[in-house]
């Protein structure tokens, strides 16, 4: 196999070249969520020959994922998304540098993750996290390609105060609970999110290159199908980027509880030192459920819910109404 030609189809296009090759080597790219959106952008990046890929996720595949993430398949189901996305890349091109991070993404975690970052790419699932990316982004100088899908609509636009508005331009406000679609709700066309992470990845690639973004909000019908431009302007008194407001940002919470988008899941990220036991652990809890562990987590059946344990003590509470549900099966059984 002669490594040299991989990108030769990419190279010829007097809008890429030799010149820009190196320049996507030299890249850092960070693609925060690996679902619909995340796989079919971070599979793009890895493709293109991103010199370096940070995947970060923090749930586990599910087999409703299937339909439309394309980096997983049904052997994978219960590992964490970022490690199986970033093995799956590996696989596909061995000449880059990609980790995967089963990590949740909050004020304590957030800036850490997207450190040296060239660019960062939206593959997440809730306006609380993109709010706090805009804002990391806007801090930081850090281009920030947002992306969005529900049903069979879709929205990408690339932002980089001061020359584009941000999100917080964008979305002044988060909606009141309940307001706004789910997946599990509306449902998602599976080629939609193909179309949109496509469109993220050009954006992601034209940005690496030097090109401005153009501060258009691209609206995609996923159905018809269709894009529209629609101009996004900087809001004068825009929180985030006029007046550096960092609101979400500066949230620093002693634990963090997070519902995962449509489906009845809390992620628990508490506080604590040192690495988490997974062997002992479920020696422990096999006693109560069935245990198991899926890679490099362990997964528990107890009382009607399952525990997914990480190994850095966050976990996943499956089959819970509410975060004080959540947070005492938490400490009855996990107790970190």
């Amino acid at each position: 196999m002669d490594r040299a030609d991989r990108y030769r189809r990419q190279t010829v296009l007097p809008e890429i070249g030799e010149a820009g090759q190196r320049r996507f080597a030299a890249a850092h790219a960070v693609v925060i969520g690996l679902g619909a959106l995340g796989s079919v952008t971070a599979d793009l990046l890895a493709r293109a020959g991103i010199g370096r890929l940070r995947l970060v996720d923090r749930d586990v595949v599910e087999l409703v994922n299937l339909q439309r993430q394309t980096l997983y398949t049904e052997p994978d189901v219960d590992r964490p998304k970022a490690e199986v996305a970033a093995e799956r890349l590996r696989a596909t091109n061995g000449d880059i540098a990609i980790e995967g991070i089963a990590k949740d993404v909050h004020s304590r975690t957030v800036e850490d993750l997207v450190r040296s970052a060239d660019v960062i790419v939206d593959g997440t699932d809730n306006l609380e996290t993109r709010f706090l990316l805009n804002e990391v982004a806007v801090a930081r100088s850090v281009p920030f390609v947002y992306g969005g899908a529900i049903a069979t609509q879709g929205m990408v636009m690339s932002i980089h105060p001061p020359r584009t508005a941000c999100f917080r331009c964008l979305t002044p406000k988060t909606p009141p609970p309940g307001t706004l679609p789910t997946c599990d709700t509306a449902g998602i066309f599976n080629a939609l999110s193909s179309q949109v992470g496509s469109l993220q990845a050009g954006e992601v690639l034209r940005l690496l290159l030097g090109e401005p973004p153009s501060g258009d909000l691209l609206v995609v019908d996923g159905w018809i199908p269709e894009i529209q431009r629609i101009r996004v302007a900087r809001r004068p008194d825009c929180p985030t980027c006029v007046r550096g407001e960092r609101e979400y940002l500066g949230a620093k919470r002693s634990q963090v509880l997070a519902s995962i988008c449509g489906s009845d899941t809390i992620s628990i990220d508490p506080v604590h030192r040192g690495p988490v036991d997974l062997d002992a652990l479920g020696t422990r809890l096999g006693r109560l459920g069935a245990a198991r562990r899926a890679g490099s987590v362990l997964l528990v059946d107890v009382e009607g819910h399952r525990v997914t344990v990480f190994a850095d003590g966050r976990a996943l509470i499956r089959g819970v109404a509410d975060e004080a549900e959540a947070r005492t099966i938490y400490a009855k059984y996990v107790g970190v």
